[in-house]
């Protein structure tokens, strides 16, 4: 859990309020922390490969490769009020 609570580090949230808005906002671990117990709804999804996904990932995450985000981003609906939580193993 440890190794997974440093690869937290520069997680972006997007919140689809806006289409043209840029709402997005790096949070801590700590942060997630307090949205996971506070039982808010969110969709948390790992940017990392597929391999390390499959070596352990924070609970409910969903797997999406780097390369594919934007693409299945556009796809998503303009949902008002679902906030998506993206992290991935850190810079480097």
């Amino acid at each position: 859990m440890k190794r997974l609570t440093l690869l937290l580090i520069g997680l972006l949230i997007l919140t689809y309020s806006d289409a043209t808005a840029d709402t997005s906002k790096i949070i801590s671990a700590d942060e997630l922390k307090k949205m996971m117990d506070s039982g808010k709804q969110f969709a948390l999804v790992d940017t990392r490969t597929e391999e390390e996904f499959r070596q352990g990932h924070l609970p409910k995450a969903i797997n999406i490769a780097p390369e594919k985000v934007a693409d299945i981003a556009a796809l998503l609906p303009k949902a008002r009020g679902i906030t998506l939580v993206f992290y991935c193993r850190g810079v480097g």
